[in-house]
């Protein structure tokens, strides 16, 4: 038996993955199959949306269910004020109960962010580490469609829910609460399952994945230039182009048999823009040394001022109702010492936060375009998703009882890029300033000039969240 891992539409193939992909092409009568699955993070912003229609190949088993969120009615495009009111109340009704769902969800959302947070961005070196909690969710939520026993019931545990049935409920309302999609403002998440040609599956699997997962099944033969193309297709299609250097290089492996894309695609400008003629060049105190960076300013900035015992913060809003924050930890602490402490996700994700204060700041910013790979599979382990990832114990037979099958991996890729209009990409960024101590009376200086934290958040679902070690 040949242990395969799924290459994935990273930012960066490795030569491993490329050699990986080398080997051998399938052969009929193996025993066991794995699955990984990769997830591919963008936030942008300045680039074209989504453009020409993708042209995929592959056989489709299911098609993606699309936004079933209600637009508001306008009145102004009604003749009949009764057909509007009625449309609004619709309207109005289908979107409390999202909000009552999305608001339902949030604490187990919350314990799965904040635990995920300290797994995956305690740093041991100077190197960037981001994440997409709200797309690992999804991700992750997507596998108990395929699993049965133990397997489903871990990743139950995990989100903190208790069925399918809630499960899907809550997904699909987080999803409407986060999708936007005009010609300005976008927040697109697309995911999608390609099946190796020939693979027996459940047709009510797939459509359920379909439906609550807004997700494209395809068959094809897995490893083939021509599937392969059609992946990168699907990718770009969904990224805006964003990924199409690192997209030409997908090569799946020739005994893929199960492969999973996830994509999140963000585009959303400053609130208030910063203004290029104020930049201005200046030190970054990384890790590993003293390094230049470009600072982005604002002088006596009207706004929130947040501290806890071990950090300081500021959250810049953005024009499509998002927030970034920059969590800066106080001298003498570090990033991981404000993860283990926990309080700043208190911050973000309540309405209620105590230790604020409205004043003037003095705001610096470095420029920065980061990323960061990511295997998620020992981090959910950890976490108490064990079964998924056990060649000898993993129930995919919702699946299919083809062939047993398990997961390799969760691969996860993500970019951030912030200049003076807004978010690029997916991004980590940090606040400098005091923490544990209440502010002065009138003005303090917040200079990200040292590692910091950042979380991107929508309607108090943290979108993408990172530690930026160096702006680069």
């Amino acid at each position: 038996m040949k242990h395969e891992e799924i290459l994935t539409a990273l930012e960066e193939i490795s030569d491993k993955h490329i050699k990986e992909a080398e080997k051998a092409p399938k052969k009929k009568g193996r025993r066991f199959l794995r699955m990984a699955v990769a997830a591919v993070l963008v936030v942008v912003i300045g680039v074209n949306v989504l453009s020409a229609p993708m042209r995929i190949r592959a056989d489709e088993v299911a098609k993606a269910s699309e936004s079933r969120a209600l637009e508001r009615p306008d009145f102004d495009d009604y003749k009949d004020r009764d057909k509007w009111r009625a449309d609004y109340d619709a309207w109005d009704t289908e979107r409390n109960l999202r909000s009552e769902t999305v608001a339902e969800a949030r604490t187990g959302l919350h314990d799965f962010f904040t635990e995920g947070n300290n797994v995956f961005l305690q740093v041991s070196n100077s190197e960037n580490k981001l994440w997409s909690p709200v797309n690992a969710y999804i991700g992750l939520a997507m596998t108990t469609e395929l699993t049965e026993g133990e397997t489903r019931q871990q990743v139950y545990d995990i989100l903190g829910v208790e069925g399918a049935e809630e499960l899907r409920k809550q997904v699909s309302a987080v999803w409407e609460s986060v999708y936007q999609d005009n010609s300005h403002e976008v927040c697109i998440l697309a995911n999608s399952l390609w099946l190796e040609k020939g693979l027996q599956y459940n047709q009510d699997a797939m459509d359920a994945i379909a439906y609550h997962y807004y997700a494209s099944v395809y068959q094809g033969d897995l490893g083939s230039d021509k599937i392969n193309k059609d992946i990168a297709a699907w990718i770009n299609n969904n990224t805006g182009k964003f990924l199409n250097e690192s997209t030409k290089n997908i090569s799946l492996s020739p005994e893929t048999v199960l492969a999973l894309y996830s994509t999140l695609y963000f585009q959303a400008k400053w609130s208030d823009e910063f203004n290029e003629s104020n930049n201005t060049d200046g030190i970054f105190h990384a890790p590993g040394g003293d390094i230049r960076a470009e600072y982005m300013n604002k002088k006596l900035k009207q706004m929130n001022y947040y501290w806890g015992e071990t950090f300081s913060a500021v959250n810049l809003g953005l024009k499509n109702g998002c927030g970034m924050w920059f969590i800066l930890p106080d001298e003498g602490r570090t990033v991981n010492d404000v993860l283990n402490d926990g309080a700043y996700m208190d911050m973000v994700l309540s309405n209620n936060y105590e230790n604020s204060k409205y004043m003037k700041v003095n705001l610096s910013v470095p420029k920065f375009d980061v990323a960061s790979t990511m295997d998620l599979s020992d981090g959910l382990k950890n976490m108490g998703a064990t079964d998924i990832f056990t060649e000898t114990v993993a129930d995919f037979s919702k699946i299919t009882s083809d062939l047993p099958v398990y997961l390799t991996g969760a691969n996860q890729s993500v970019r951030v890029q912030i200049d003076e209009e807004g978010v690029k990409a997916a991004a980590y960024i940090e606040f400098p300033g005091a923490g544990s101590a209440a502010p002065p009376d009138e003005i303090i200086d917040f200079v990200l000039d040292r590692p910091f934290l950042f979380v991107i958040t929508s309607n108090k679902i943290p979108l993408f969240a990172g530690c930026v070690n160096q702006p680069e």
